[in-house]
């Protein structure tokens, strides 16, 4: 089976703000709340449009013999470096969230191969096969 995520992957773990703290006295320069990471806004907004995505793609259809194999092809729209372990991280996510897959442990993922697919300007994408 073959899946499409459009546009770049962002990595999750790059993509992190730190959030939860706030001024509550200028004057004194008190703060409140503990600190606490969170996904950028880039990232929110890609699994916003990834998971629908999957879900129409997939149409319903639900594995049901574990463990699979999953290969992710990613072809991204510029030279920078993109590290493929930190991007496969929010496919992987977005394959679970759509309820595409149980989850992402050993137990359901058996291999896991990345690819870099190369440089397309006007089409980046991860191109996801799964072979159950």
């Amino acid at each position: 089976m073959k899946l499409i995520i459009t546009g770049n992957t962002p990595s999750l773990k790059n993509g992190k703000q730190i959030s939860g703290i706030r001024l509550i006295d200028k004057a004194r320069k008190l703060w409140q709340g503990q600190p606490f990471l969170r996904s950028s806004d880039a990232v929110k907004k890609w699994q916003k449009t990834a998971i629908p995505e999957l879900k129409k793609q997939f149409d319903g259809y639900k594995i049901t013999c574990y463990p699979i194999s999953v290969t992710m092809i990613f072809y991204f729209d510029n030279l920078r470096r993109h590290d493929l372990d930190n991007a496969s991280a929010g496919c992987m996510d977005a394959l679970t969230d759509s309820g595409i897959i149980e989850d992402d442990n050993v137990k359901f993922i058996d291999c896991l191969t990345l690819q870099y697919g190369g440089h397309d300007k006007i089409n980046p994408r991860c191109e996801i096969y799964i072979d159950d």
